[in-house]
């Protein structure tokens, strides 16, 4: 009777087990063969990673990944549309409006034509926001941006690397074919070379799950069983069917990363017609060779040279290299394939701060003495460094990976990791981390003192018989050098020198530069000394230019102003101002 009764119960008890999991697979969604064919398929969107994995869905969204590209909205909007809504440029008169919840950029132009666009998308969220209408059906970025970290609306002209011209629209791309690949998960152009329009789709806008995490829908589909997920937690190596970058070597790792922080050209270059028609084929966890070469400065399409985007050494000047930058680092090629230094030693997605993607202990030395242990120890940095130990001349990153990496109207570390060569400012007008702090001393005195601290590793270096290498390095390279070079010395003189030394020379350049990015610099430079003045405004006529102008120079020592005048305009004389133009 009593083994009757436990048979009974048992059967009982598996019917219902039986049950309750059929309902329960009947119930988990299935996301197999979504958009099958397409370059996407069996990509899931990041709510549906949220049930399972919503505080790594917290994380993300904090992120400024998150909100790279965005449906237009009163939450994403974050230009001003109501108060401080016009804007004038090259005589175009441009009004910004918010009606109800949709948003409005109007162009009033000095023939007399008017031109109004609806917003339908914005890219970006930190330093600039950008703004996409739709013409002709194409996805269309407007040359007008709201700069987010000064409170103003901005030409677009005055944030990349172009001298002052007549084009108001120069900077009015579509974002079909630009944008769309670095901003969004899986961009399918699908482009159609008779028309010559796209029709794009994406698996989701921004920097979402299945840009590092790949095809998602196996994965959930497996997750919905209890019995896989125990299997999971018990097998730390089984198959989990989805790509997970901490996992993967090292190289297949960074190349997650470098899909978009690694300009490239299409590999072999005949593939392009396969990524603007079908889509990008480069999904997480592959081979990134495969689909794509990264830009060198030697790399050409065409007539066109990227040899603009790179120092003469082949080292980056733009962010969107950083993989470049990386992969020609000691750090890296002395590290053994699929076990060295990679994005994840230094940066997370799901932990510390959003700007930079550090943790507080990735933001000091630990980033390094976790492989260069030897220094962790004050004694041993200091004997290292040859400077205080609570000084700039100790922090890794001031020497190793100084700011001379332009990005979105800021200058950023490198990440081409290197020992300081201070002789490389004079043979190939490279910049050198000493005089990037010690912008008031020269490039021949950082010679002399890198021979004198560190003999033996510098022992070849000689000083260079050119008298603008006598110069302080900031004025040299702020009237000598490039645009990018010129911007470079306006934001490091007023980071690392005194007003009284640079607010001269900072004038000066204001007064003459041609390039609206380099004015970008020095006004916040000029406006940095906190004189109560008003601020020059980089984007405005030569003659309100001026005016401003006029009050800043009126407070500066005359003979200050004139010993820097005459600084200038014998160093302007070495100037090889090639017509640098570097967009994106």
């Amino acid at each position: 009777m009593k083994n009757s009764t436990f048979i009974k119960s048992l059967l009982v008890t598996l019917f219902v087990a039986l049950g309750v999991f059929a309902l329960t697979s009947a119930l988990r969604p299935n996301y197999i063969g979504t958009r099958a064919g397409k370059a996407d398929e069996n990509y899931i969107r990041s709510e549906n990673c949220l049930t399972c994995h919503e505080e790594k869905y917290k994380s993300w969204s904090h992120t400024y990944h998150s909100k790279m590209t965005q449906e237009a909205s009163p939450t994403s909007v974050t230009g001003d549309f109501e108060k401080n809504n016009t804007f004038e440029y090259l005589g175009v008169k441009t009004k910004m409006e918010r009606r109800g919840s949709e948003f409005f950029m109007s162009f009033e132009y000095p023939d007399g034509k008017k031109e109004s666009n609806k917003i339908y998308r914005t890219v970006g969220s930190r330093r600039m926001q950008q703004y996409v209408t739709r013409q002709n059906g194409q996805y269309t970025r407007l040359p007008i941006a709201f700069d987010l970290v000064n409170g103003r609306w901005m030409s677009l002209n005055g944030s990349f690397f172009y001298p002052d011209g007549d084009n108001f629209s120069q900077h009015r791309s579509t974002w079909d074919l630009n944008c769309v690949f670095c901003h969004n998960v899986k961009a399918q152009p699908n482009y159609n070379r008779q028309t010559q329009l796209a029709n794009t789709e994406v698996a989701e806008i921004g920097i979402a799950c299945g840009a590092c995490h790949g095809a998602g829908a196996e994965h959930a589909l497996m997750a919905g069983s209890p019995a896989i997920r125990a299997q999971w937690v018990l097998d730390e190596k089984a198959d989990r069917k989805i790509t997970f970058p901490p996992k993967l070597d090292t190289d297949k790792s960074m190349m997650v990363c470098a899909h978009c922080h690694g300009q490239r050209v299409p590999n072999p270059p005949e593939r392009i017609n396969e990524i603007m028609g079908k889509g990008d084929p480069f999904d997480a966890g592959e081979d990134l060779s495969t689909f794509f070469t990264p830009v060198q400065r030697d790399t050409h399409i065409g007539d066109y040279s990227f040899a603009a985007r790179f120092w003469d050494n082949g080292s980056p000047r733009l962010t969107a290299f950083e993989y470049q930058a990386l992969t020609r680092s000691a750090c890296f090629l002395k590290g053994k394939p699929g076990n060295r230094i990679n994005c994840l030693s230094c940066h997370t997605m799901h932990e510390g701060d959003p700007k930079g993607q550090l943790t507080e202990e990735k933001r000091t030395n630990q980033a390094c003495t976790q492989c260069h242990q030897e220094f962790k120890t004050p004694d041993a940095l200091k004997i290292h460094t040859k400077h205080s130990t609570d000084s700039a001349g100790s922090s890794c990153y001031a020497c190793h990976m100084p700011q001379v990496v332009y990005g979105v109207m800021s200058f950023h570390p490198t990440h081409d990791i290197t020992v300081p060569r201070p002789e490389l400012t004079a043979a190939q007008a490279v910049p050198n981390a000493c005089n990037q702090c010690h912008i008031d001393r020269s490039v021949n005195w950082a010679i002399a003192q890198t021979k004198g601290l560190w003999p033996e590793k510098y022992k070849n270096s000689q000083t260079n018989s050119d008298a603008q290498f006598d110069e302080a390095e900031g004025v040299r390279q702020l009237f000598v050098g490039d645009a990018l070079t010129r911007a470079m010395a306006a934001n490091a003189l007023s980071e690392h020198s005194a007003p009284d030394f640079y607010l001269p020379f900072l004038s000066q350049a204001f007064a003459a530069e041609n390039y609206p990015i380099v004015r970008f610099f020095a006004a916040n430079g000029m406006a940095a000394a906190h004189w109560n003045l008003p601020k020059p405004d980089y984007l405005a006529g030569e003659n309100q230019r001026n005016t401003v102008l006029a009050a800043w120079q009126a407070r500066i020592e005359s003979s200050g102003q004139l010993s820097a005048k005459q600084r200038a305009d014998k160093l302007r004389l070495k100037r090889k101002d090639v017509d640098l133009e570097v967009g994106e």
